[in-house]
């Protein structure tokens, strides 16, 4: 049964709420640990910030060598008097420069061998040693400089990670995820290869083309433009090679189609090696080791060339679901298991090659758009808080046999408090939910195949679904970051949550049957652009002279356009009316805000140029030509305003977030929230009291009947009733629908 929607809906946004997180702390916790943003609006996010995205910019990178056979990554073309190629500041060693500096440094302008002429570049020479024997490059394999291009490891080639790069588990479906060979077992990175070395003689294959201005790109750590000091550099694992070898199908279009698979290699992702990282860097790890999962500058995005089946095999009387990942019709090694089988394996658990309850066994496609979704939250179309079910019956109504990918709150009138249903479970006929109605999980509620919704973490870079990967149901948008785990994903399997699984209990990640929140490890901050410079930036113009007045005048984001205050328009400067005062930073949220409805007006040269409160983080941008820096030391700085939907509504909601981005030459970084960002809009109850997470003490709501940390929908329905029994005031709802709408603990 529907909870009781209309009362909840219409003081969700009265009440501010949603989905906390503490970016900011530089540190990645679990989700129930972290409850708000640790920084406030008008701060610009740094790299060691959850939100920042490390976006990559291509180079013109070249691997060459000096007259005295010292190897760098020569960053720009740069020439001396003579005409003759020289290493010149910010160009990065691979390899010592006598006693003096060593790999992993950046050439200074008083660095002795600055301006040294460049003898010999290196055509292609990037390439890996296959550790694992696969025919593939991928996490495991051990990145090399082959100078001499003899395709082996040989005396002077140059070690750019340890071989093996990162500890080796088995591909093979008979032992797949058991342990093999230890990182480093054939040295480290920055060996330079003599006749004693362990990994000599070993065959070279070329990463890609091999060419240091295809593979090598850079974070523009200091936000200059260009590459400088503080800078990063890293070597991608290029995903765009393993695209082109996927398998067609309607998923592998649409990522074609929108924005192609160089669009993994327009950020850090899993498998990338860091070329160059400054030493003692707060956030990452050292230069010479490959991204993994769980670094802080991993980006996780989703690989899609699957052609998986929703299926199901049926005996006895007794129906199990799964996803049959390799199409086949059959049980087979790497498929999903969505329900128990008999008492043997649980959900969630992927197939073995020793599993021999029902490997083997045939497999039945079904309708393979049955995943669908009920409204609980109260948001027009498929949202975070909606409930996702598989239709078993196909009838676009939850009854006996429909499987739960997501536990459920759900109420039978009569009953006060809700009843709670597992990820996995399977509905039976008198279940509190039985009749809800059931949508299509795509844009405006369309039906689609489960495979266009699917995506994995390739985890060991393979390009194919491996033991170590994670399978979501994307929530699709329509944005470049579908390529990627946003807000309101799914995860389906989680091999950390597996029993079955090699990998069970070997790291922290969110437990499978649940959806992505923006407190999350795997959460990507994707951004969606709102406006540019100050066209939605407007004032009220309070003494009516025709032009902005600082003290007098106030200033707003006029989010729906209407050229007057509405409802949940954002102020930037604080607004005092008669006795009422409303701080900048707060949107306008109710029928009773004394500013509702006041005309606004379009911004004029004295908004550009305010430093008044929220003003003050808003560059100066010349919109009417007519430029004050002739008076004033400015300069004209476009800007873009870009929207964290917090709640996957697709709107502007109670919940979601503002970040002002500085207009620059690249478009890689207009897709998330990267460092330099400034956080323009941060809901007010979601920022962290005095910029830092609370304490181990726990002070339980009234209203949290269990004492538990958690507010259930049962203890929202309870205050509301508490309300319209006059035995609690608005402001307490209000307080109990924002713990609810966190979606986890408030302690």
């Amino acid at each position: 049964m529907q909870i009781k929607t209309i009362l909840i809906v219409a003081m969700l946004c009265l009440a501010m709420s949603g989905i906390a997180i503490a970016p900011g702390t530089g540190e990645e916790e679990p989700a129930e640990d972290v409850c708000c943003w640790a920084k406030p609006c008008g701060t610009p996010v740094e790299q060691c910030d959850k939100e920042t995205t490390f976006v990559l910019y291509n180079s013109e990178a070249r691997i060459v060598k000096t007259l005295h056979g010292y190897v760098y990554v020569d960053m720009e073309f740069d020439t001396n008097g003579q005409g003759q190629e020289i290493i010149t500041a910010n160009d990065v060693r691979l390899s010592n420069w006598h006693t003096n500096y060593e790999p992993n440094t950046k050439v200074m302008p008083n660095d002795m061998d600055n301006l040294d002429v460049i003898e010999t570049v290196y055509d292609a020479p990037i390439s890996y040693v296959d550790v694992n024997d696969n025919g593939m490059y991928d996490l495991y394999d051990g990145v090399v400089y082959d100078l001499d291009d003899d395709g082996f490891v040989s005396v002077g080639d140059i070690l750019q990670t340890d071989i093996a790069a990162v500890d080796v588990y088995s591909l093979e479906e008979f032992d797949a995820g058991e342990f093999v060979e230890a990182q480093g077992t054939y040295g480290n990175a920055w060996d330079r290869v003599n006749a004693a070395h362990p990994a000599k003689g070993m065959e070279l294959f070329s990463i890609g083309n091999g060419v240091a201005s295809e593979l090598m790109k850079w974070v523009d750590a200091d936000d200059s433009n260009d590459w400088s000091l503080d800078d990063k550099l890293y070597l991608i694992q290029p995903h765009c090679v393993v695209e082109e070898a996927a398998p067609v199908n309607e998923t592998t279009v649409k990522v074609n189609n929108h924005f192609g698979a160089e669009g993994f290699d327009q950020c850090v992702t899993i498998g990338d090696t860091r070329v160059y990282i400054p030493e003692d860097d707060e956030c990452i790890p050292e230069c010479g080791t490959k991204v993994v999962q769980g670094d802080h500058d991993a980006t996780y995005m989703l690989m899609q060339n699957l052609d998986a089946k929703l299926a199901f095999y049926s005996f006895g009387g007794e129906t199990e679901w799964y996803v049959d990942m390799d199409a086949d019709n059959f049980v087979s090694f790497g498929d999903i298991r969505l329900t128990e089988v008999s008492t043997h394996y649980g959900p969630n658990t992927k197939v073995k090659v020793c599993d021999e309850f029902d490997l083997g066994h045939d497999l039945t496609w079904s309708d393979q758009t049955l995943v669908r979704y009920v409204e609980t939250d109260g948001l027009e179309g498929y949202t975070l808080g909606d409930a996702v079910y598989i239709d078993v019956a196909d009838n676009d109504v939850v009854d006996a046999g429909d499987i739960r990918l997501v536990e459920v709150e759900s109420f039978l009138p009569g009953f006060p408090n809700a009843f709670v249903y597992d990820a996995w479970a399977v509905v039976e006929s008198n279940d509190a939910d039985v009749g809800d109605e059931l949508k299509g999980i795509g844009i405006g509620d369309t039906y689609n195949p489960l495979n266009f919704y699917l995506g994995y973490i390739d985890s060991d870079c393979t390009g194919t679904w491996t033991c170590p990967d994670k399978l979501y149901i994307q929530q699709i948008t329509d944005e470049i970051m579908d390529l990627g785990v946003t807000v309101g994903d799914l995860r389906l399997y989680v091999p950390v949550n597996d029993p079955n699984s090699p990998f069970f209990g070997m790291e922290d990640w969110p437990e499978c049957g649940t959806k992505v929140t923006c407190a999350d490890i795997d959460v990507e901050y994707a951004v969606t652009p709102v406006f540019s410079n100050y066209d939605l930036i407007m004032f009220v113009d309070r003494n009516n002279d025709g032009e902005f007045t600082e003290g007098v005048d106030h200033v707003y984001i006029d989010m729906d356009e209407s050229g007057d205050v509405t409802l949940y328009d954002v102020r930037l400067t604080d607004v005092s009316i008669k006795e009422a005062f409303y701080p900048n930073n707060t949107k306008v949220m109710t029928q009773h805000d004394l500013d509702l409805g006041d005309t606004l007006m379009p911004s004029d040269l004295y908004v550009t140029v305010s430093d008044l409160d929220l003003l003050a983080v808003v560059p100066y941008v010349d919109i009417d030509g007519n430029d004050p820096c002739v008076d004033l030391p400015c300069e004209s700085t476009p800007f873009t305003v870009s929207m964290f939907d917090n709640d996957c509504s697709g709107d502007w909601t109670c919940v979601d977030a503002l970040y002002l981005s500085i207009n620059d030459q690249f478009c890689e970084d207009d897709f998330a929230v990267t460092h330099q960002d400034i956080r323009l809009f941060i809901p007010p109850e979601l920022i962290c009291e005095n910029g830092e997470e609370p304490d181990d003490e726990c002070d339980y709501h009234a209203y949290d009947a269990n004492e538990d940390g958690i507010i259930t929908i049962g203890e929202v329905n309870t205050t509301i009733d508490a309300y319209r029994t006059a035995q609690t005031d608005i402001g307490t709802v209000n307080e109990v629908i924002d713990l609810y709408r966190t979606g986890g603990s408030y302690c």
